[in-house]
């Protein structure tokens, strides 16, 4: 799976969320966008319904991951604190790009 496909998946799992949120709670769409860091409006709960949905469309797409395991939580920095970051670590999840 490229990096353009796993983004397209994050950035309509975003966009499926905000389906769901108030106006004013709306996440950023935008590959260089917060995720559950200072500026955005995702909280912890938002953040694992997030990952459930993004987990279910990789899974779809024949890539079975979990994101949150023991190694994303014991990072020095989170790779849920941005789009490009959380990218990144569901690439290396899946052993890179294919």
């Amino acid at each position: 799976m490229t990096y353009g496909q796993i983004e397209g998946i994050v950035l309509g799992a975003l966009r499926g969320a905000n389906r769901g949120r108030a106006l004013d709670q709306q996440l950023l769409v935008a590959p260089d966008a917060p995720l559950f860091a200072p500026g955005s409006p995702l909280d912890s709960l938002g953040l694992v319904s997030l990952l459930i949905d993004i987990e279910e469309a990789l899974e779809d797409a024949g890539c079975p991951v979990a994101l949150s395991d023991a190694r994303a939580m014991s990072q020095s920095q989170s790779p849920f604190r941005s789009v490009s970051s959380l990218i990144r670590h569901i690439e290396a999840s899946l052993g890179g790009a294919r």
